[in-house]
């Protein structure tokens, strides 16, 4: 995987060239993430955020040459003559799984499924209170709450195991609920 993003990234870790199947690039992020390597993630998120089809609105292209396969693209989606296929929607649902694999996901890697938790927080950001409520995952919905000293993550029902995002300090009070 570090050898497809050499390929694919120059020393400033951007995109070398504008990539055609903008769902694989972030589907990537979140493989990235899973492997802790949250910097690669970021800059994905990043460079995504940077450079939308449409600015603003959070829109990714796809491809080059189905939007004129179909001729009715231009009715449906606004454009006269279209550079690409936007939105596209499965870039969008990778952009929100990934959003929400930053705040919790479930890692099943292991023989007993672990709580991941906060995996795409960046270190900055403990020096306040952070909150997320409400998280979908497989194990069920996710809320937590860092209060700068310690972690208290809310998962009714769960007794499983818990880990942190690698920018929370390892000796901090994890509270599981």
């Amino acid at each position: 995987m570090l050898e497809h993003w050499r390929q694919v990234h120059d020393s400033n870790d951007q995109y070398k060239e504008r990539p055609k199947w903008t769902y694989f690039n972030v589907a990537e992020a979140n493989e990235w993430l899973v492997l802790g390597e949250t910097d690669r993630t970021w800059s994905i998120l990043q460079w995504f955020w940077a450079n939308q089809a449409s600015p603003g609105l959070f829109t990714w292209w796809e491809g080059t040459g189905e939007e004129n396969s179909f001729r009715r693209w231009e009715m449906v989606r606004g454009w006269v003559r279209p550079p690409n296929v936007t939105p596209h929607y499965w870039t969008a649902a990778e952009m929100l799984l990934l959003q929400l694999s930053m705040l919790a996901y479930v890692d099943e890697s292991g023989t007993d499924p672990l709580l991941v938790v906060g995996a795409g927080v960046r270190s900055e950001w403990l020096e306040g209170t952070l909150k997320a409520g409400r998280l979908p995952t497989k194990l069920g919905v996710v809320s937590w709450v860092w209060d700068t000293k310690s972690m208290h993550v809310i998962i009714p029902g769960f007794k499983g195991d818990v880990r942190l995002g690698t920018a929370f300090p390892e000796d901090i009070k994890l509270r599981i609920n």
